[in-house]
């Protein structure tokens, strides 16, 4: 199977039939492959970018198979990355954590007792 291609039609899918779905995370029908997905403007946001980066970084240091990736042909808004993976839990976990990581949505601890303390 050609993965990128697979990575392309499901960006092209998620920028036309689900813009309202930002980010997800879904099986594919071969056992063990699944795709994360995002559909917050890749081409734009520096911030997508670095989810991601993010993302490839994670699944490198855990050597999770990164099979294919691509962005939609509209404007590359869509992104998806398939992947070498069963574990959807574990998958949802890093896409949530690169979007906040890669937002700045997360506060050093000494931040949040500052804030707590004040």
């Amino acid at each position: 199977m050609n993965y990128d291609a697979e990575a392309k039609r499901i960006a092209n899918y998620v920028r036309g039939q689900r813009v309202e779905q930002h980010r997800g995370v879904i099986p594919l029908e071969k056992p063990g492959v699944s795709v994360v997905f995002g559909n917050d403007d890749y081409a734009k946001d520096m911030r997508t970018r670095e989810q991601v980066r993010l993302l490839f970084q994670d699944a490198y240091e855990t050597r999770v198979d990164i099979l294919g990736f691509a962005v939609d042909d509209e404007d590359g808004a869509a992104w998806s990355v398939v992947v070498r993976c069963d574990d959807l839990d574990w998958l949802k976990a890093r896409l949530h954590d690169a979007f906040f990581q890669s937002h700045g949505l997360y506060s050093s601890n000494a931040t949040v007792q500052d804030a707590v303390v004040e």
